[in-house]
Formats: C-alpha cells, structure tokens, sequence
C-alpha cells in the first residue's frame, strides 16, 4: 500500500469517527432536553452521518465496494 492510499484511509477513518462523535452528541443533547421530537433527532442524525459517508467517499474517489 503506498504512502498515498495510507493517508487516504487515515483521512476517511478521521472523518467517520468524526461523524459519529457529532452524532453521538446530538443523541446525547436529545436525551438530556427531551424537547425536541424523535423524528426531528433522527433526521439531523441521518445528515451527519450521510455526509461522513459522502466525504469518505470523496475522499476514497468513489472506490465503493474496492479494497
């Protein structure tokens, strides 16, 4: 694996594990205010991560499915 592909992957890694701490911590507001619907959580949730795994796309230039 080149030098290239490594910083590649770290970049993705980087950038899912980020997705998922932002996302972790809108549930963790929703479950301290329990103000603001389910529905409404779960949809910002769904944003972020959808966006984590289009960046890591991005970033892996559409490479779905190599490795």
């Amino acid at each position: 694996m080149s030098e290239g592909e490594l910083e590649r992957l770290r970049r993705v890694v980087e950038r899912l594990m980020a997705g998922h701490r932002e996302a972790l911590g809108v549930i963790d507001q929703e479950v301290e205010d329990q103000e603001s619907s389910a529905q409404e959580t779960l949809a910002e949730v769904q944003d972020i991560l959808s966006g984590a795994y289009d960046d890591a796309q991005t970033i892996l230039g559409g490479e779905e499915g190599e490795g």
